[in-house]
């Protein structure tokens, strides 16, 4: 049998042009070291990779798949004949082992294998060239990679669903990001990281001279051990971490599940429960809330952002630098008046209020479950 050819596959870097010593710049620079480690491994496992540089969008004006099909088809029409495509964001799947990745880039002809059929940071479609002119079509129509599974499947491809996998949905958006990265390299039985990214997580510094460090962790390991205590998690929490928390953790758990899978939320447009509490009072007495049900909280902010923007697009939301610097409570520079409220009560608060994006809600809890039994 005629050996297959390699599956091509696209990893995007981010765009330049951040301020120095920004929370942006620190994140672009850690994904940048990412995206380099993802392609070497990638490469390793026999796959041909192509860089994707991010180009920076105007506001409102990017689509996705329009963006990555076009470029894939140039790609195609300029090379070998392939029968297998994909796209890897350059951040995403730092933990994932080697086997999984290896089982990414091995799609049956007419499948499409992800990370998180639901919310995609990579995946791979293999048919014939027919079947991949197919996919590009269906891909095009996708506003967002996040998508692209189901797009994929309404086209007729069959879907392999990785994100049952250890770490599998562990993808670096942010500078908490990086600091739960950071903290994996602590823990044991972790995938060790290129020595390269490993020393850019101990030298990195934040605006400050702050060191990427989670926010709380201490006290969110006091909590997770004391079965008198109760921790109070929001936001776009999977089911596995939500079956993790039951069984890894000593104290009860309060958990507010919403907005799974936002692009696709009900009417095009994200709806919070947190968010309309807020609105009826205030972002002080929402944290004060948080408060009250438990002895430590933690918050996938963005959800909030994305219902009180009606939005499920970052470009609507208040901006990234502003975001970063919530997770890690630093007030000062936040512009967007209730994103200020919020995080100075959050920082005031006397439980431990810990909030960031979707890595934090998903693995990065199973990461600060471990911390929390390890000692770290």
């Amino acid at each position: 049998m005629a050996e297959r050819p390699a599956p091509l596959i696209w990893v995007t870097s981010p765009a330049e042009g951040q301020p120095f010593g920004s929370h942006s710049a620190v994140a672009a620079d850690g994904r940048r070291l990412l995206a380099a480690e993802l392609s070497q491994r990638l490469g390793r496992l026999g796959a041909a990779v192509a860089p994707l540089p991010w180009k920076a969008p105007e506001a409102g004006a990017f689509h996705w798949g329009r963006w990555f099909a076009g470029r894939a088809r140039t790609a195609m029409e300029a090379g070998a004949a392939v029968d297998a495509i994909g796209y890897a964001g350059g951040s995403a799947l730092p933990l994932l082992a080697d086997e999984v990745l290896d089982d990414l880039l091995s799609p049956i002809p007419g499948e499409v294998v992800s990370n998180n059929r639901f919310s995609a940071d990579a995946f791979v479609v293999a048919g014939t060239p027919e079947g991949l002119g197919r996919a590009l079509a269906a891909l095009e129509a996708c506003e967002s990679d996040n998508a692209a599974p189901r797009h994929l499947e309404e086209a007729g491809f069959s879907s392999r669903d990785l994100g049952a996998a250890a770490w599998a949905r562990f993808d670096v958006d942010t500078t908490l990001d990086l600091a739960l990265l950071r903290l994996s390299t602590r823990l044991s039985e972790m995938r060790a990281l290129d020595g390269s990214v490993r020393s850019f997580l101990e030298m990195a510094r934040l605006p400050g001279d702050a060191a990427l460090e989670v926010p709380h962790l201490a006290r969110l390991g006091e909590v997770i051990r004391d079965r008198e205590a109760e921790l109070v998690v929001a936001g776009r929490v999977p089911a596995s971490v939500w079956q993790h928390l039951e069984t890894e953790t000593a104290c009860r758990v309060r958990c507010f599940v919403e907005e799974r899978g936002m692009r696709s939320a009900r009417g095009g447009v994200p709806r919070s429960i947190l968010a309309a509490l807020m609105g009826r009072t205030s972002p002080a007495d929402l944290v004060q809330e948080l408060g009250r049900l438990g002895d430590a909280v933690i918050l996938d902010t963005r959800v909030v952002m994305a219902s009180l923007a009606e939005s499920s697009r970052a470009d609507a939301w208040p901006p990234e630098e502003e975001r970063f610097a919530s997770d890690f409570g630093a007030y000062a520079g936040i512009r967007t008046a209730w994103l200020r409220e919020f995080t100075e009560a959050a920082s005031a608060s006397a439980v431990p209020v810990l909030c960031g994006g979707h890595a934090l809600v998903s693995d990065g809890l199973r990461l600060i479950v471990a911390s929390a039994w390890q000692g770290h």
